[in-house]
């Protein structure tokens, strides 16, 4: 499992600042702005970890080592 890496960017939503974990789930989704895992979660209408369980069942993702 890859280890976390810090983006040194914001989300484009909220403002937080991104990871490597964030940048798999929006390429994932297709997201043009990459996103964090919690808007991500927010808009769905999901907590994170079911945002975390539907992206392993649907895509075979795992969060990185530290997250």
């Amino acid at each position: 499992m890859p280890k976390v890496k810090w983006l040194h960017a914001p989300c484009h939503v909220c403002g937080e600042e991104l990871n490597s974990w964030d940048m798999r789930i929006s390429h994932a989704l297709g997201y043009e702005n990459v996103t964090c895992e919690k808007c991500v979660a927010k808009e769905y209408g999901m907590s994170v970890s079911e945002v975390r369980k539907t992206l392993e069942e649907h895509f075979g993702l795992q969060p990185c080592q530290g997250i």
